[in-house]
């Protein structure tokens, strides 16, 4: 990999991913549609805002670059009011086979979507019978979607595509309402956090070795196969919870039970958990209970300032 293209740069992971390729001495242009300076002061990255654009507006900009590797990361919507509007969500659809289509047109030929867990949980929900659909299985289903979708064009045109499925993200940098983000600050803050019985698979992974990750597939990955970006050893969520409990605030009563439980529990045996291993080599390094303490530092930090 010589050149890249990411789009959702300015995110928590498109961050992460540009600084990773960047120390793999790869060329990068970062489509979004806002930056902040750290972006567009560093020499090393070409910064174009799509605000306003149609994906195809960028075709010339992007013919120049050459580039062989195209990161899709963008996604409006995913958490928030957006998470369950349907517009929102078709649009991201329509959005990535655009972008996989634009990829073909300017000569790049390895495409990797970033997918999410979420896309499995909506299949499942799918084969199932008395079942409350909530806002985010739209969120889900236009994950599915795009990662079907866009995988059919980009064969229809030519294009290594590579899903990789993410499982739940969490690490030091991150300031989402993500899970994991948002009860470590409510138990710094002494707060009581409200969870359900937390008896449903889970799986968690540290920013940098989901990205470490990422980056090998692309390079390495076989087309057209799918990724799984965890762990590789899930288990009920209230052990992930009692594991962070213990490293910030051991005192503390968490809420387990607080809340009712009404989506699906993925069958994570679907998965060839150690994919990433085999094909590429690469092993995470960071351990949740690490992962987590480093995570509650940069908070603290970033409240001390």
């Amino acid at each position: 990999m010589k050149k890249a293209i990411v789009t959702g740069a300015s995110g928590f992971i498109g961050k992460q991913l540009i600084n990773e390729l960047l120390s793999r001495n790869v060329k990068i242009v970062a489509i979004d549609i806002r930056f902040d300076d750290v972006l567009l002061q560093n020499k090393e990255i070409t910064c174009i805002n799509c605000k306003d654009k149609n994906p195809f507006d960028l075709r010339e900009e992007l013919e120049t670059v050459q580039a062989d590797t195209f990161f899709h990361l963008a996604w409006a919507g995913t958490s928030g009011p957006m998470r369950s509007d349907y517009s929102v969500q078709l649009d991201n659809v329509k959005l990535a086979c655009d972008y996989v289509v634009l990829a073909s047109k300017t000569g790049c030929k390895r495409f990797i979507y970033a997918s999410s867990i979420n896309e499995m949980e909506t299949y499942e929900y799918l084969q199932s019978d008395d079942i409350n659909p909530s806002g985010g299985y739209i969120y889900g289903t236009g994950k599915l979607a795009a990662h079907l979708m866009s995988e059919t064009v980009a064969k229809l045109n030519g294009i290594d595509f590579i899903p990789v499925i993410i499982t739940n993200i969490y690490g030091a940098g991150e300031k989402s309402a993500r899970l994991v983000n948002t009860s470590i600050r409510q138990l710094l803050n002494g707060e009581h956090c409200s969870f359900t019985e937390g008896k449903q698979t889970y799986d968690f992974i540290y920013i940098t070795d989901a990205i470490a990750s990422i980056v090998e597939v692309a390079e390495k990955g076989k087309p057209f196969n799918r990724y799984y970006i965890g762990s590789g050893a899930p288990k009920p969520l209230r052990d992930f919870l009692l594991e962070m409990k213990d490293v910030v605030a051991p005192g503390a009563e968490l809420g387990l039970g607080d809340l009712p439980f009404n989506g699906i529990d993925i069958d994570y045996s679907q998965f060839k958990l150690k994919k990433v291993q085999e094909d590429t080599g690469y092993v995470n390094k960071i351990p949740f209970k690490d992962g987590i303490k480093m995570t509650m530092d940069f908070i603290k930090s970033e409240k001390a300032e």
